[in-house]
């Protein structure tokens, strides 16, 4: 039921009743992808808001010859450009699915339908929008004042699914190079009770 995955996923930012899910449900579709998909371009303007189903993603800027990793998405999380579809703006953000996903989708001009006196459009898109603001704020405090590996415990502890991530975008996210992400891996396997044995 979609309307309680939505409801599952916003629960943590702003606790409302099934029945506004049910009808907000109605206003998007549940869409399949395959690996390597890009949601939202660079140089585009996000158009859709986007909640993940299934499946792992990440928002990516490319620099350098090379693509830097700027925010993770797993299941339950918002899967989009939050910057250009609040300012409805063309941002240099791409938003790529690294696995085959299912994504909730709601186009930006039908989303706008939940601006009414009896929606609750408003306080979810404020809700989320200080969650993404609090999450980037953090990422930004733990580049400066923790380790990699510190980091990277971390995100293992809030998405259990942290090994299916690329290790390319991975090491990105955590500010390090592959290798280096490699090593960290290796030494929290090591640390393992069992480690040792397989």
């Amino acid at each position: 039921m979609v309307a309680a995955r939505i409801k599952k996923a916003f629960d943590s930012v702003i606790e409302l009743d099934l029945v506004v899910w049910e009808n907000f449900s109605k206003l998007g579709t549940v869409e399949h992808f395959s690996a390597e998909t890009v949601l939202k371009p660079s140089g585009t303007r996000e158009k859709q808001f986007s909640l993940l189903l299934s499946g792992i993603g990440g928002a990516l800027i490319w620099r350098k010859k090379q693509y830097i990793c700027t925010d993770l998405y797993v299941e339950n999380d918002c899967v989009m450009d939050y910057l250009s579809f609040t300012l409805q703006s063309v941002t240099d953000t791409e938003i790529r699915l690294f696995e085959a996903s299912s994504v909730f989708r709601i186009p930006y001009q039908r989303f706008q339908e939940t601006f009414n006196p009896n929606a609750y459009g408003p306080a979810v898109t404020l809700k989320s929008l200080e969650r993404a603001y609090m999450d980037k704020l953090r990422q930004q405090v733990d580049l400066l004042s923790r380790t990699a590996k510190e980091r990277y415990l971390d995100v293992c502890e809030r998405h259990k699914d942290v090994d299916r991530i690329p290790l390319k975008y991975m090491a990105s996210y955590l500010g390090i190079t592959p290798q280096s992400l490699s090593r960290i891996r290796s030494e929290k396997i090591d640390q393992l009770p069992y480690g040792n044995s397989h």
